[in-house]
């Protein structure tokens, strides 16, 4: 693996808009929770490092490659940021003053927590619920398998998400037989909590990450996993799922542990 060193800015054009998916990421909402700005999403950072993932370990790390991350500090529209990626492996997204937003790990093959991850059973896709109950820490559903998601990821759509929302430059984004974004792969196990309750504002908080297949545009996805745990911290509600993505055409690509704040508590 070779050390990489990128700088890039933080950029958020909606940042002033509405926000119904999750108005974190709206300015007017963020403030009330006693932030500065609008949040900008925590796996759509994730994506902004991919190019220097991909420039120090190789194209292999999108079909067999993991990432451990870590959100420390929010991350706001405009922000100038430096993303580092190390020879071992540890990557870290820092601020002109030195102060570490995003940090982890990255590698190639399986990663030694994989076998931690809990493999969801096998479920057909289903309808979300309706209505769609509110997630709550009373009715945390804990070791308990959700509803399974059918994603189909057409070229357009794909090229939409990497232009506007990654402002992606990387070729094999693009095109017929396009790789899948990582970005949107780890985007995924938002909209399938969505898919069985309703909640938000929220903050994304870590990820981890395993590709296990190659995962190509024009495709049906299914996302499938199980509340794996919850828990309070500062006043945060926190819900920790295990997730599996698996294509039409390829069988399982990834499986994702997603660690989220679903209920906010305002900054003092």
């Amino acid at each position: 693996m070779r050390a990489v060193t990128r700088t890039l800015t933080a950029m958020m054009p909606e940042a002033d808009a509405p926000n119904p998916g999750n108005p974190i990421h709206s300015s007017a909402t963020a403030k009330q929770y006693g932030y500065r700005a609008a949040l900008v999403g925590g796996a759509t950072i994730y994506g902004w490092c991919v190019e220097s993932i991909i420039d120090a370990a190789g194209m292999d790390w999108l079909r067999h490659g993991w990432a451990d991350i870590q959100f420390r500090r929010p991350v706001f529209p405009n922000d100038s940021l430096t993303v580092h990626v190390q020879r071992d492996g540890s990557i870290n997204v820092a601020d002109p003053d030195g102060r570490v937003r995003i940090e982890g790990r990255i590698g190639l093959g399986d990663a030694t927590w994989l076998n931690e991850l809990t493999i969801p059973e096998p479920r057909a896709a289903e309808l979300p619920a309706d209505p769609l109950p509110p997630l709550t820490s009373g009715n945390l559903p804990r070791s308990q398998t959700l509803r399974t998601r059918a994603v189909p990821l057409s070229r357009a759509d794909a090229e939409l998400f990497c232009r506007e929302k990654q402002h992606e430059t990387m070729a094999c984004f693009y095109g017929d037989g396009a790789h899948v974004h990582p970005a949107w792969l780890a985007n995924q196990p938002i909209y399938w909590l969505h898919h069985s309750y309703s909640y938000g504002p929220a903050i994304h908080t870590a990820s981890r990450i395993q590709h296990l297949g190659d995962a190509h545009i024009d495709d049906v996805f299914t996302v499938r996993g199980r509340c794996v745990d919850g828990f309070e911290r500062n006043g945060h509600q926190y819900i920790v799922n295990d997730t599996e993505i698996a294509s039409s055409r390829a069988g399982v690509v990834a499986r994702i542990q997603h660690t989220a704040i679903y209920e906010v508590a305002p900054r003092t």
